[in-house]
């Protein structure tokens, strides 16, 4: 309980100080649409964040999922300025690209002993 309380005031510490600072430089940081949009765009990395938790706190370790997230996030780029493919299909491949390559890593850990 003590190390989830103090996870709890570092969180709370930190975001005082981000809001002090913004607000210095004259950033509307404490406005509810900034508010929206920070939560908004926090989501997405809290949920992949949860999944690697499960795997630190059973004494693996997963450095693999920043390395995914930016491959992904350039080749749906690529794809979609430069070959120009509408969003539903570039979506697609993502996601199974995605899939796939968490498959090959699952089974490497697992048959490998990686």
């Amino acid at each position: 309980m003590k190390r989830i309380l103090g996870i709890l005031i570092l969180f709370i510490v930190v975001y005082v100080a981000t809001a002090i600072m913004a607000s210095e430089v004259g950033a509307d940081f404490l406005s509810g649409y900034a508010q929206k949009n920070l939560l908004r765009r926090i989501a997405p990395i809290g949920i992949l964040g949860i999944g690697v938790a499960f795997v630190i706190i059973t004494g693996g370790i997963d450095l693999s999922l920043g390395s995914m997230v930016c491959l992904i996030g350039v080749g749906v780029a690529w794809l979609l300025t430069q070959i120009g493919w509408p969003i539903w299909l570039v979506l697609l491949i993502a996601l199974l690209v995605s899939a796939g390559i968490g498959w090959f890593h699952g089974a490497l850990i697992t048959k490998v002993n990686l």
